[in-house]
């Protein structure tokens, strides 16, 4: 198998992170700008996006909810997603996360439009308000304090970091320091390590 991913890329690293997790070989990891329409990346997904991992029968599976379930039941057991029809609360929790992924990349992409004048103040807040928001209660619910590692964990440690990594002027940690101090937990798993933007 081949993991295209981008190396900044909050998406990519949660499907890197959960390779590591499960102990999954066998996958070469290519990483990709896929700004560059390289050949190779629009071969197996013609939205030019990353992560994307081509199988060993030449089939190709995105985007990351794809992937990471993908991964889960092939490799993991279902023991990160868990049955699905019977926890539609961590269903809901997983799609904020998602959501709260989307923001931020959003925001990303507003900062960069404000290198060429054209950043909008309205998007800017309103991306940012939705990750504080969104943080604010993730830290109500406690989704972090399970003992059981979850997708939702993974995706969530992948977004504050990327926070972090992208967006250091968004002080989440003052609605969210319960977050704060789970991460600098969090953090020193090994394949969180490894998977670090450099």
């Amino acid at each position: 198998m081949k993991l295209f991913y981008s190396d900044a890329s909050p998406y990519s690293r949660c499907v890197r992170l959960v390779i590591r997790h499960l102990g999954i070989t066998g996958i070469d990891e290519v990483i990709t700008n896929p700004l560059d329409n390289g050949e190779d990346l629009l071969e197996v997904n013609p939205l030019g996006k990353v992560p994307c991992l081509q199988l060993n029968d030449g089939s190709s599976l995105f985007d990351s909810e794809v992937i990471l379930r993908y991964l889960d039941c092939e490799f993991g057991e279902g023991q990160l997603f868990g049955i699905r029809e019977h926890n539609w609360i961590g269903e809901s929790h997983f799609s904020l996360i998602k959501g709260l992924l989307d923001s931020a990349d959003a925001l990303r992409q507003e900062q960069m439009r404000q290198e060429e004048g054209k950043r909008s103040p309205f998007w800017t807040g309103r991306f940012e308000q939705a990750l504080l928001r969104g943080l604010q209660h993730i830290e109500q619910t406690g989704l972090a304090m399970s003992r059981d590692l979850s997708i939702q964990q993974i995706c969530l440690a992948c977004l504050l970091e990327y926070i972090d990594f992208r967006h250091g002027e968004l002080e989440w940690r003052k609605v969210a320091p319960a977050l704060a101090l789970w991460l600098s937990e969090f953090d020193r798993l090994p394949a969180m390590q490894a998977t670090r933007p450099k």
